[in-house]
């Protein structure tokens, strides 16, 4: 019987050291395009993170030019998008090297997209802010009050489907349930037999981050640890 990941990390800590073997993940370097055209993919920096072997061998370190990068299944491909307002970093096993600008990902897949507060993003951020973040009222109002797009484009309060968890302030983990609409829809995931697990938060400057995670029903374990290495510590 195959054991899930997580308990095998646990069988990894308790054992010691003399068990355990960390190694550096794989880097996959991510092509994007946007606003200034078409940008080679980044060179391996050594910032991609050291795993306990077992979990390594899942896994590799998607980063992009903008985003920043993300763990991910190993095979998988991956693209990013970028823009004034921000950009989204893309990763699936396959369907990104045909029109990325147009993909809707619909099967496993991992996205990372950051809308920027101070630019064309703050729409997107001011309604991230309306759904998870009630102190940031005051973002939102602002950017409704502009009036440059309809005041019915923000939603205040959770969708009523999503299963939410605040962490703090800043961070909420969610999961949007199979064939649902919620956060995890807010992105390209479109909603699908399978559960979206994910990661928002906003910083100082109303910058929101999304981390989407859809992997198949047998992964749940290697989901759930991609959204925990994102969690603030």
């Amino acid at each position: 019987m195959r054991l899930p990941i997580l308990v095998l990390l646990l069988a990894f800590a308790i054992d010691g050291p003399a068990c355990a073997r960390d190694v550096q993940v794989p880097f996959v370097g991510c092509r994007s395009d946007g606003q200034a055209g078409a940008l080679a993919a980044p060179k391996d920096g050594g910032h991609a993170p050291r795993l306990a072997e077992q979990l390594a061998l899942h896994l590799s370190w998607y980063a992009s030019n903008n985003t920043g990068g993300v763990l991910a299944p190993r095979g998988w491909q991956c693209f990013e998008l970028y823009g004034s307002n921000g950009s989204v970093l893309m990763v699936a096993p396959n369907g990104l090297d045909q029109d990325p600008f147009e993909a809707k990902l619909l099967g496993p897949a991992i996205q990372l997209s950051t809308s920027l507060g101070a630019t064309s993003g703050r729409f997107e951020a001011a309604r991230i802010a309306a759904r998870l973040f009630p102190d940031r009222k005051r973002f939102v109002d602002s950017v409704i009050d502009e009036e440059i797009v309809p005041r019915s484009n923000f939603i205040f309060g959770t969708f009523s489907h999503d299963r939410i968890h605040r962490l703090n302030r800043d961070y909420v983990e969610f999961e949007t349930p199979a064939r649902m609409d919620g956060i995890g829809t807010m992105t390209r995931l479109r909603k699908s037999g399978n559960p979206i697990h994910g990661l928002v938060w906003m910083d100082d400057d109303n910058n929101a981050t999304i981390l989407a995670v859809r992997l198949t029903p047998g992964q749940k374990d290697l989901a759930d640890y991609i959204v925990a290495t994102m969690k603030p510590r």
